[in-house]
């Protein structure tokens, strides 16, 4: 049996870590033109139905009254592990864009009511307003997973959703865009 040279295998290792290299940089390019693609250009836009609901401090929050300001509305619940990992990023996130004028709604899928929620929300330090999915029309109609964020335009027109986790840097980047636009 003839043995391989050992200068063989450490040629062909190099080889395939190039190749496999190679072919991670392509799917990171990939993934990273897929996420850049970004907003819903104003064109394609659709209207956001209004809709209202009461917070857990018992205000009414709609969207109508929102009117003129870009609007962040986040579908989570509090058994849900990866809207539990996304909730501190977004709570930052969130601090930093209420004071440029973005409006934001955190609203519970949760079916254990203002009990469960309100713990939750103390815990994660939500200073914004956070609401039960209720009876009437709402966002989350039709969601089938959570959590969901959505970005809604000035105008009340759905700019871009997120189905999973969104990243901070992601969020920023699309709120800045949208904060840039005319209404």
């Amino acid at each position: 049996m003839k043995r391989i040279p050992s200068s063989f295998s450490v040629r062909t290792f190099v080889a395939v870590s190039a190749l496999i290299g190679a072919g991670l940089l392509v799917m990171f390019a990939v993934a990273n033109r897929v996420a850049a693609a970004g907003l819903e250009t104003p064109s394609a836009r659709k209207a956001v139905p209004d809709f209202a609901v009461q917070t857990l401090d018992g205000k009414t929050w709609s969207l109508a009254a929102k009117k003129g300001q870009v609007v962040l509305i986040n579908l989570f619940a509090t058994w849900c592990p990866p809207c539990r990992a996304e909730m501190p990023g977004l709570v930052q996130t969130i601090s930093i864009y209420g004071t440029k004028g973005v409006a934001a709604l955190a609203l519970s899928v949760d079916e254990g009511g203002a009990d469960v929620v309100r713990p939750f929300a103390a815990k994660y330090k939500m200073s914004f307003p956070v609401a039960l999915q209720g009876a009437g029309p709402s966002p989350a109609d039709g969601v089938s997973s959570i959590p969901v964020t959505l970005l809604i335009d000035r105008d009340g027109r759905l700019a871009r959703t997120y189905v999973g986790m969104v990243s901070e840097s992601q969020l920023t980047r699309d709120l800045d865009a949208l904060l840039q636009e005319k209404p």
